[in-house]
């Protein structure tokens, strides 16, 4: 019989997945440009979404290259966190635009 505690959680494949995708908003932000943002407050919500989502990226890259397990869990939940509050950032740029 196995227990709830047997399970092997794989923190690489979120931390790699997380990465990713934290990657594609990147770029996805950086074509954009900001070129929307004509007041202070959208130009400042822009910077915010793309400091939130490189922490996101730089966070899972990190969770990927450290060794230990909690160290990786710490991470990689870290880094996903950051990147729903990234996703709750472009959501409200886009639709104040």
């Amino acid at each position: 019989m196995a227990s709830a505690h047997d399970h092997d959680p794989h923190y690489d494949i979120l931390a790699a997945a997380v990465s990713g995708t934290a990657a594609t908003m990147l770029t996805l932000l950086a074509m954009l440009g900001g070129s929307g943002a004509n007041t202070t407050f959208l130009k400042m919500l822009f910077d915010a979404q793309l400091v939130v989502v490189e922490l996101a990226m730089i966070t899972g890259i990190a969770g990927l290259i450290k060794g230990g397990e909690m160290q990786k869990r710490i991470l990689s939940q870290g880094a996903a966190i950051l990147l729903i509050v990234g996703t709750i950032l472009l959501s409200l740029g886009a639709a104040i635009l």
